[in-house]
Order: structure tokens, then sequence, then C-alpha cells
């Protein structure tokens, strides 16, 4: 058994799952693995996986799947090879063995899928992205100096935290021209050139906050207060996914039994904002009045709002 390629297999899975087409003469070269061995390998192992469509597309000489599959269970690449592994070796004990084996790991499958299970919409990493978030580890890890060219503009940064907001990847960092904390759209930086250049994390009023930013709106402000009023028919949800490490829920029998105050602490409006719309009408903002008239001033502006005929 060559060890390389089964290595490489849970990443050639993944690869796979993002989209890429993976022709065999170029993996060969970039993996230092005979073409043959991938080949049968990828037969053997990936090609059989269920719902994942793994097949060669001879119009464009690449094996090719089904883009996704790996977000539609609770599998992952190591794990769903793993157990590709381990079902062509119950073939050396006897059919019986055969059996039992598929019959387990389909239930086990099965357990993992959609069938009980949908995972929440989350931006694809391609190879590509991957080479960029390993990059921006580093630089973060040990404090570097980045390069990239970002908005149609070149930049120097320094990288803070990566982060998974609504089903998108960002890097927040703090931007060295304009002295603040910012947030890029990870798969948007272009032109990643790590320096030797160290830097030590600046001095910020929003620095120690980081962790409680809802999306992408967070600012480089001071935080405020927000004072929700929330229906318990939708503040189980608040309960079990928190807005942020700081987020409060209490009762507020001055609204009645079925009402709660949800209190968070927010640097942008729009931090909030599609939270509060998105759960209408068992939301209301109590504080701060600017904020309540900005929800007001957006349900005035969509019934006004006339499709043309």
């Amino acid at each position: 058994m060559n060890h390389d390629i089964i290595n490489a297999l849970p990443s050639l899975l993944k690869r796979l799952s993002n989209g890429e087409q993976l022709n065999i003469p170029r993996l060969s070269e970039e993996l230092g693995i005979p073409q043959k061995t991938i080949q049968d390998n990828i037969k053997k192992y990936l090609q059989p996986i269920e719902n994942a469509n793994v097949h060669f597309d001879k119009s464009i000489n690449a094996w090719v799947a089904r883009q996704g599959f790996l977000s539609e269970t609770l599998l992952s690449e190591y794990e769903i090879i793993t157990m590709q592994l381990l079902e062509q070796s119950a073939n050396r004990f006897g059919r019986q063995y055969v059996l039992a084996t598929k019959r387990l790991f389909n239930r086990f499958k099965h357990r993992a899928s959609l069938t009980i299970f949908r995972k929440t919409r989350m931006e694809q990493m391609g190879k590509d992205d991957e080479m960029k978030l390993a990059v921006i580890k580093t630089a973060i890890r040990d404090k570097k100096v980045l390069h990239c060219h970002y908005s149609g503009k070149d930049r120097v940064i320094y990288p803070l935290k990566i982060v998974l907001l609504e089903g998108y990847w960002y890097l927040f960092l703090w931007d060295t021209e304009n002295k603040e904390v910012r947030t890029y759209h990870l798969k948007s930086m272009e032109a990643l050139d790590l320096q030797e250049e160290t830097f030590t994390v600046p001095k910020n009023r929003v620095i120690d906050h980081l962790d409680n930013a809802i999306n992408a709106y967070f600012k480089d402000a001071t935080p405020f207060q927000v004072v929700l009023i929330v229906h318990e028919k939708v503040i189980k949800y608040f309960k079990r996914q928190p807005l942020s490490k700081e987020q409060k829920i209490i009762e507020a029998p001055e609204y009645g039994a079925e009402y709660f105050k949800l209190e968070i602490w927010v640097t942008d409006k729009m931090e909030i904002i599609p939270t509060i719309q998105q759960y209408l009408p068992y939301i209301k903002v109590e504080s701060p009045d600017s904020l309540n008239e900005k929800i007001l001033e957006n349900l005035d502006n969509y019934t006004e709002f006339n499709l043309p005929e």
C-alpha cells in the first residue's frame, strides 16, 4: 500500500467537494506519486462514495464530483476515507464480514446525512482559498506583517482574527494606513505576501471586542448597548445560539410573562438590524431610540417600494 496516496485521499476528497477538477498528470507532479497509483486509488476509494458522484469527465480529462457534497454530512473528509479504507479491508475476511461492515457504516452514514441534518449555508473554500488561509494563519500566529491587494488597492495589514460570520469567511485586521480595525472578505484578498517584519497588536478600543462581532458590519467604534424586547416564540433561538459572549437575557415582567429582554453590545446599528428584521414581529427595540427609528424607516421604505409593472 502506498501511504503517500492514502494520506492524500482526504485532501483530494475535499478538493473535489470544493469544485476542483483533478487532472491526474498534474496531481502526479504535485504529489510525487505515480499516475496509475492516483488513478487506481481514486477509483477504489473515492468513486464509490455515496452521493458524491465522483467520476471521470473525458471532455476535460479530469476527475470531478458534485460540488458541496461534504457540506451535506456531519462526517469529515478524514472520517469518510477511514470508513472507505475499513470497508475495503473487510473483503479479506469473507462475505459475511463485508455485508456486516457495509450495514454498520451505512447506518452511521445515514445518521450523519441530510435525512436528519442540514448544515448552515457556508461559503465554500477552494484550494487557492485554503492557501490564503494558511498564509494568514501563519501571520496571525507569528504576528507577521502581511501585504495584500484588496478592493483595488495594495495594503499593509496586521492580521488579527479569522472569523466565519453568517456563512462567509472574514479577516479582522489592523489597517496600518487608516490606523483602525477593519474587516476584509477573505476570499476577495489577493496577492498575499508574508513579511519577515513582526508587529505588536495595537492598543485600540475594539480589539478586545472582536469575539463579540455579530457580522461583518462590526466597526472600529465604541460599542453601545442595545436592548431588545423578544417574545418567547423566538427567544429560544438566542438561548440556543447567543449572538455574542456578552449577550444577556432577562425576564421582562413589565411587558408580560411571555416577553424577555435581550441586552447586547454592538459597534454599528447594522450589526443588529438584520437580526431584528429577521424576527419581526416578535422582536422590538427598547433602546436606543435611534435604532428603533431606523427599523421604522426601513419598514416604511419597504411598504412604499413598488416594483414596475
